[in-house]
């Protein structure tokens, strides 16, 4: 959701304002802030997705700490919700749909992988009515796809371990044999980034995109494939 801000604030380059400070984690020391309505949205994304999580956790895996504070949330994601019902009814719909996928149908992969780039495209669309709204929801589902893959890459011996639903087992791929198939899924992100007028930061946001997506899986996996054979 930090990517997301920098990325629309990228984009629409909105009127900023600067305000000092005093976070509650270091508050002997006064802060600079910057704040614009891009920052807000993908604040109020992060409660939603947020909210989400802990339902999931909660469900799945019975984690008492993430059920309390997802009441926490419960009442900051009501507010999120009227203000973007798009939004946080397409993260609800996704996710239900990603979930039945996961427990009843767990070979249908492509299927759960898909649901997950549904539920990060309209989060990355601000105004559906806006001129760019098609190319923010194309790239926010590739996206939602890498994310997805590149999670299940990373978890795939705890997920084993844990008995966890992850998809390269179904995909029959082990994790170091995922490069292929992820610069797939980030190159469509890529692509769609590449059509739009983004001038601020567009270094910042290729580096991203091109190389800091990719540094935890090459750490880890990249010459796998070659020892394996």
């Amino acid at each position: 959701m930090t990517f997301l801000a920098l990325f629309l604030t990228a984009l629409y380059e909105p009127e900023e304002k600067k305000h000092i400070y005093r976070c509650p984690v270091h508050p002997l020391k006064k802060r600079k802030v910057l704040s614009h309505r891009y920052i807000d949205y993908a604040a109020d994304m992060t409660i939603a997705l947020s909210y989400y999580k802990c339902l999931d956790d909660w469900e799945d895996e019975k984690k008492r700490t993430r059920f309390l504070y997802g009441k926490l949330l419960k009442e900051s994601y009501d507010q999120v919700k009227k203000r973007y019902p798009r939004q946080c009814g397409n993260i609800s719909d996704s996710l239900h749909a990603l979930s039945v996928i996961e427990k009843q149908h767990p070979q249908q992969a492509d299927a759960a992988v898909n649901w997950s780039g549904q539920m990060l495209s309209e989060v990355f669309v601000f105004d559906e009515k806006d001129f760019f709204s098609d190319s923010l929801r194309k790239f926010g589902f590739a996206m939602g796809r890498f994310i997805y893959l590149m999670d299940a890459a990373m978890d795939y011996q705890k997920d084993i371990r844990k008995k966890n639903y992850n998809p390269l087992i179904y995909m029959k791929k082990k994790p170091e044999e995922m490069e292929e198939i992820l610069t797939d899924s980030i190159s469509l992100a890529a692509g769609e980034f590449e059509k739009l007028p983004i001038v601020t930061d567009e270094h910042l946001i290729r580096n991203v995109l091109y190389g800091g997506v990719w540094q935890k899986y090459y750490a880890k996996f990249r010459g796998k494939e070659t020892r394996h054979g």
